[in-house]
């Protein structure tokens, strides 16, 4: 984690029991409240700090802008909201807690972490190891907590960064305006800090936001969960081909592994899940049908007339944001939608080794953004045919790294996914859509 080399000049207030800054982000600079032009004064339910210009260079150089952090207590800590103005283009406000108490930080998969020297970074959403919603905490050698979390109604980017300084730790809570909807204003949403004893409670308050604010409802009673779905005790995975072509299970493997698995458990308890089942794994990715070194569309058939005979529900899996670029008419539907970062780089994704080259190049595998028309539309089409052509209408499909994420300026990932859902929900009631991996709204 980078730092900056030298001392940024700005005004810390103290609120609450907390030491706080503000910083702003374009996409040319860092900018700082301007000292001279910043008043900080007590409002009805708290305090406000309001600045009528900025700084850059570290306080060197003066900067048009405008700024207001707003902050009232809480039972246990405080509230934190940011509005901003500039005349570039806001990507992120960074608020700077100074001298919190030096603890291990809990939020990556609820492991606990230390702080290394050169500082500690946590990101949300996105790959796995990051964090599955916008908490933090940190346990103090005492036994207490110091939490952090944001109550966004939107999935935005949020980043916590922790860096050990001689007064204990520095803790930047980050929230990066969506890319689509980046421009002069910034509206950022509340962050809650605070001290507790009792995490689990913070942790039943901040579900219970997220599950209000995105509509989420338990497992229990989901309108988009079928009824078949709820009996599902087993999950085989029955993988048709890997990259290089090497056939795991034709279609006809496969049904034969399902009519053992059911002369042991009754088939209406058994998902079968099929990756590799189009072909050549990855490497097919964006054009689905069955594979013919597999046993084409009739071994196809036979496998899923004989599973649904035997009472087995199917899962074929599909790409939600990756395909081969090398495709026939991928300048249409892929290249306008790669998937891009807030500043427009291309996202590369992990990179895998398919091919053992030990390069950790795979330039042909591209990954598009979800909510891209011209590539939700592909896919769903894609989805549809297969689920209607075989019969499918009351089985499963699997979107495959759906919980990759990226602040795409041109469109928003997970609202895409949510419009393919919708989509297949609306055609195929019956349809269960599931996916890889997950951050709190999926």
């Amino acid at each position: 984690m980078q730092h900056l080399s030298y001392e940024f000049q700005e005004p810390r207030f103290d609120l609450g029991g907390w030491r706080v800054s503000l910083r702003l982000v374009t996409f040319e600079n860092l900018y700082g409240l301007d000292p001279d032009r910043t008043t900080l004064r007590a409002a009805h339910d708290g305090w406000e700090a309001v600045a009528e210009g900025l700084t850059w260079a570290g306080g060197q150089e003066r900067s048009p802008g405008w700024a207001r952090l707003q902050a009232k207590p809480t039972p246990d800590g405080l509230e934190l909201v940011v509005e901003a103005r500039h005349p570039a283009k806001l990507r992120c406000a960074k608020l700077h807690l100074w001298d919190v108490p030096a603890g291990a930080v809990l939020g990556a998969g609820w492991e606990e972490q230390a702080v290394p020297p050169e500082g500690l970074l946590l990101a949300y959403p996105g790959w796995p190891g990051n964090l599955h919603t916008p908490l933090v905490f940190l346990r103090l050698d005492d036994g207490s907590y110091r939490y952090f979390r944001s109550l966004d109604d939107r999935v935005r980017a949020k980043r916590l960064a922790f860096t050990p300084t001689p007064g204990g730790l520095a803790v930047e809570l980050i929230h990066e305006e969506a890319g689509p909807a980046m421009g002069n204003v910034l509206h950022g949403p509340p962050w809650r800090l605070g001290r507790t004893r009792t995490p689990e409670a913070i942790v039943r308050e901040h579900l219970d936001h997220v599950e209000q604010a995105f509509g989420l409802r338990p497992w229990e009673d989901r309108p988009d969960v079928p009824d078949w779905a709820r009996q599902i005790s087993l999950v085989v995975a029955l993988h048709g081909m890997h990259w290089t072509g090497y056939a795991f299970n034709t279609y006809d493997d496969m049904l034969a592994a399902l009519q053992w698995v059911t002369q042991r458990i009754e088939g209406r308890r058994v998902l079968a899940y099929l990756p590799g089942w189009e072909g050549r794994y990855y490497w097919q990715y964006g054009d689905y049908r069955p594979e013919p070194r597999l046993g084409g569309p009739q071994g196809f058939r036979r496998l899923v007339e004989g599973a649904h005979a035997l009472g087995v529900h199917l899962m074929p899996m599909f790409g939600a944001n990756c395909a081969n670029a090398g495709l026939e008419g991928f300048d249409r539907w892929g290249a306008p939608s790669l998937l891009r970062s807030a500043s427009g780089l291309v996202f590369q994704g992990n990179r895998p080794d398919w091919d053992t080259s030990r390069a950790h190049d795979p330039g042909w595998q591209a990954w598009l953004n979800p909510g891209s028309p011209a590539w939700q539309e592909r896919l769903c089409q894609q989805i549809a045919d297969v689920v209607d052509v075989y019969g499918l209408a009351e089985d499963a499909v699997f979107l495959d790294t759906q919980d990759t994420w990226e602040n795409d300026p041109r469109h928003p990932v997970y609202e895409g996914l949510v419009a393919l859902r919708d989509t297949l929900k609306a055609r195929f009631p019956g349809l269960l859509v599931a996916g890889e991996g997950w951050y709190d709204v999926l």
